[in-house]
């Protein structure tokens, strides 16, 4: 890795608002590797798809591709199923996000990845930013974003690892207006930009 990169990781659960930081450092013309939209990638490469056929059954299909909807009512329901997709997309992901961070030549970069942590990225990171809201806000905020049911939603919130701000820089509590997080955020940007 280039060690004149300086590198963000911004984490938290479901439905904390990290994306919404995420879109903050896009303003200020930092680009984003954004997890989510890789892993949504990988479930289109023939190879991956196929292993995850193979693990779940053509039932997770629609029009001959993988149903996101379908696949996230097995796994949020079921940890070992949620480990057995995770052994087969995650290493790929991974692979796909560290040669992204190889390969831009802009001198900040941010990550925007749920399992910053749980990857151990955040060694890679020169600040770690946790996002992180109450559980019951960040269910509310799944049922008006999403077509889930209350029960879909929970199972979603709580089929993730617990966050835990010893491994973060900053932690942002996200349980206010967007102009409080705003706030926050420009706060840890400018603390950010005048870090050697």
């Amino acid at each position: 890795m280039n060690s004149n990169k300086k590198i963000i990781g911004i984490t938290g659960p479901i439905a904390s608002g990290k994306s919404i930081v995420a879109d903050f450092f896009m303003h200020k013309g930092v680009p984003v590797i954004n997890a989510d939209k890789i892993g949504h990638e990988i479930l289109l490469n023939e190879k991956i798809k196929d292993q995850i056929i193979r693990c779940f059954g053509d039932l997770i299909l629609k029009n001959g591709e993988i149903d996101r909807k379908k696949l996230g009512k097995i796994v949020f329901h079921d940890t070992q199923k949620l480990h057995e997709l995770n052994a087969i997309v995650h290493p790929s992901l991974i692979k796909e996000i560290l040669t992204r961070i190889e390969n831009n030549t802009k001198p900040v970069i941010a990550i925007d990845a749920a399992l910053l942590l749980q990857w151990n990225m955040n060694r890679l990171c020169n600040h770690v930013i946790l996002v992180t809201a109450p559980e019951n806000i960040r269910i509310e905020r799944l049922l008006n974003h999403s077509n889930l049911s209350f029960e879909e939603a929970r199972d979603r919130v709580r089929a993730q690892q617990k966050f835990s701000g010893k491994d973060a820089d900053f932690v942002i509590i996200n349980d206010g207006s967007f102009e409080e997080l705003n706030t926050q955020v420009e706060f840890i940007w400018k603390h950010i930009i005048r870090s050697k």
